[in-house]
């Protein structure tokens, strides 16, 4: 089970997801003003000076997630973690202490939409590498989605070696670098629906400004 890691590849980071992720844009009927899409505009260039993308996934099975019965039965599970790097972050604490909350925020918001493009990139990936040898993925499933416990997070990193990419976890399972996101996908001929899927269409919420509506 070596790994496979991913790093430096190109993301692009749409200002609508931006824009969807702070409630405006054509879902919400809320439009931004002016001083907004100036700054959105510079948040999106900031953002992508500052983005490391990176991504390292392990074809596995479900039964090798140690201590884990989430995928139980399922042959093979391609686990994932991946990272937009720490220094986003850090130019959005450094933007909050400065009194530089709007650009504080939309640069957090950019740096979220960058994280889950590195996501699909890497979703994608694996979907290549399952399509070559004639097989499908299910959608990604993730921990603290569905039946998949956050906690398991740290099974997760067990079986991945994320630190090779720079994420760890802290003392209560969330990772760090924050811009980061762990999945697993099942790979067969016909793939299985995960119930810890992370779609907000799965989402009962529907006051979300994060739901996608379909």
């Amino acid at each position: 089970m070596d790994p496979v890691i991913q790093k430096d590849f190109n993301i692009a980071i749409e200002p609508r997801e931006v824009k969807r992720l702070l409630g405006y844009g054509e879902e919400s009927g809320r439009e931004p003003r002016e001083r907004f899409e100036e700054v959105l505009v510079e948040a999106i260039e900031r953002a992508g000076k500052l983005v490391s993308p990176a991504g390292i996934y392990v074809d596995a099975s479900g039964g090798d997630l140690p201590g884990s019965t989430v995928f139980d039965g399922l042959e093979r599970v391609a686990y994932c973690v991946c990272t937009i790097g720490p220094e986003l972050e850090g130019e959005v604490s450094r933007l909050s202490g400065g009194d530089e909350l709007l650009r504080a925020v939309v640069l957090d918001a950019a740096g979220s939409v960058a994280a889950e493009t590195v996501a699909e990139y890497m979703d994608r990936s694996i979907q290549d590498m399952a399509a070559a040898e004639g097989l499908k993925t299910s959608c990604r499933a993730s921990p603290g989605y569905g039946d998949w416990d956050i906690r398991e997070q740290r099974a997760l990193f067990e079986l991945v070696p994320a630190g090779r990419i720079g994420v760890r976890l802290s003392e209560s399972a969330m990772m760090i670098p924050r811009k980061s996101v762990s999945f697993a996908i099942h790979i067969d001929e016909h793939p299985a629906r995960m119930r810890s899927e992370n779609s907000c269409r799965n989402c009962d919420r529907t006051d979300c400004t994060y739901r996608l509506l379909e």
